[in-house]
């Protein structure tokens, strides 16, 4: 669960089956010869589980972790102490009772066998699973989503700077759960269609849920934008709120790649939407990519860039 590949499971390839519903994590597993899946079936008799930085997710997953389990099934977890693995280990001792557990590196490992019955207080872990309002926004997210409890701050602000006359085709880049999506539709019946794309499978089946009502003026993509897009028509509008963190690190050459997918996906005369922390360096990539790059607007610890007018590849 939430399984990334390495030498120390290789000698087990063949008996995994990994759960992965990040698009380039999942890439990555099929590509060194695992066997990646969105959804696990189960029972199994043994179960891995790599635990995140979203408490509600891992809270989630170890509860979905047991019920994968046959009885007397083991699921280990594991986790670094600085993503609250620690806080979990006391936790699960404390709901579930724990088989065995190590610590070194910073980093814990501690182990669960499913009785016959599993406590009735997992049902709470359980729900932390299922998409749950988005302050007044009328929309859903669930744990584990980027900005799953509020929206974000970047996205308002983009959203507040649509200019008047949006039309035609739209994508979405790193749509998540379909927050400008929504407000693109909501707001401009002259676009005809939005091509949500986005990497975590999670983020997409609750933007799914989300547009629901706008049939099929929205269709969605599990993608990883950073390694471009499929051959498409050229799109009228791009919006665009990147990712900028791998792991725990700032990483600005992941919003440089979606600005080189945005280029690429775009008609000559295409508008595109771009918002990002004010510290990330991403006007030279626009300059180079388009011949117009406006900042619109510079508020909150961010900046909203349109640009247009692509240059030639």
């Amino acid at each position: 669960m939430r399984a990334e590949c390495g030498e120390a499971l290789a000698p087990w390839r063949d008996r995994l089956e990994c759960r992965q519903s990040f698009k380039p994590a999942f890439d990555r597993l099929n590509a060194a010869g695992y066997r990646a899946v969105e959804r696990l079936a189960g029972p199994y008799g043994l179960g891995l589980c790599l635990l995140s930085k979203h408490k509600g997710e891992s809270r989630a997953a170890l509860a979905q972790g047991l019920d994968l389990l046959e009885p007397g099934g083991v699921l280990v977890c594991c986790g670094a102490n600085a993503l609250g693995a620690a806080s979990l280990e006391k936790e699960a001792a404390a709901l579930v009772g724990l088989a065995g557990a190590l610590s070194k590196h910073q980093c814990r490992v501690f182990w669960l066998q499913k009785g016959e019955q599993l406590p009735a207080g997992l049902a709470e872990w359980r729900a932390e699973a299922t998409p749950h309002p988005v302050g007044d926004s009328g929309l859903v997210a669930r744990a584990g989503c980027f900005s799953c409890d509020h929206v974000d701050k970047g996205s308002a602000l983009l959203a507040e700077h649509f200019p008047a006359g949006m039309a035609g085709r739209v994508a979405d880049l790193g749509a998540g759960w379909g927050y400008l999506a929504a407000r693109v539709l909501s707001r401009f019946d002259a676009v005809t269609s939005v091509d949500l794309y986005e990497a975590e499978a999670l983020a997409l089946d609750d933007a799914r849920h989300n547009l629901a009502a706008y049939g099929g003026r929205a269709a969605f993509y599990w993608q990883d934008v950073c390694a471009g897009l499929a051959d498409v028509a050229p799109y009228d509008w791009i919006v665009c709120n990147p990712p900028f963190h791998d792991g725990g690190k700032a990483d600005p050459a992941i919003g440089q790649a979606f600005i080189t997918a945005a280029w690429k996906a775009i008609r000559r005369r295409g508008k595109f939407l771009l918002v990002a922390n004010q510290h990330l360096p991403y006007e030279a990539e626009l300059r180079r990519r388009f011949r117009d790059v406006e900042l619109v607007t510079l508020a909150q610890g961010f900046k909203v860039y349109l640009s247009s007018n692509r240059h030639d590849r």
